[in-house]
């Protein structure tokens, strides 16, 4: 329906993240630690395990989670990284459903990669 959409992401304002950002970039890191952990092939089992004690899944229907997650097209993105054609698509969505003004905003409007590249060192 949408061929490229930001289905996941942490967000904070901006205020927050300028008040924060040990915590905020401590945080990405996390993040993409655990996004990259779940993508490795040795973690699978305990993968499986984390998706069906949290979300109460059967062994199919975990496998199943586990599979589309980390489908490489539409699942998780490696890294976290910000798919920002995505979030381009979702804002269009919010307009188009009256949730914000038309046209859309600009994307940079709502998305500061700095923290990002500055708490995995890219670019810096």
């Amino acid at each position: 329906m949408i061929p490229s959409y930001q289905g996941t992401c942490g967000a904070t304002s901006r205020h927050w993240a300028e008040q924060h950002p040990e915590r905020l970039s401590r945080y990405i890191r996390a993040y993409v630690e655990a996004t990259q952990w779940c993508f490795d092939r040795r973690n699978r089992r305990s993968c499986l395990d984390i998706l069906a004690r949290h979300n109460e899944i059967d062994g199919p229907a975990a496998e199943h989670t586990l599979d589309t997650l980390l489908d490489p097209e539409h699942g998780l993105y490696p890294k976290a990284t910000i798919n920002l054609p995505g979030v381009a698509a979702a804002l269009d969505l919010r307009a188009e459903l009256g949730y914000l003004a038309c046209p859309a905003p600009p994307v940079e409007k709502y998305v500061d990669l700095s923290y990002y590249r500055k708490a995995l060192s890219i670019g810096t």
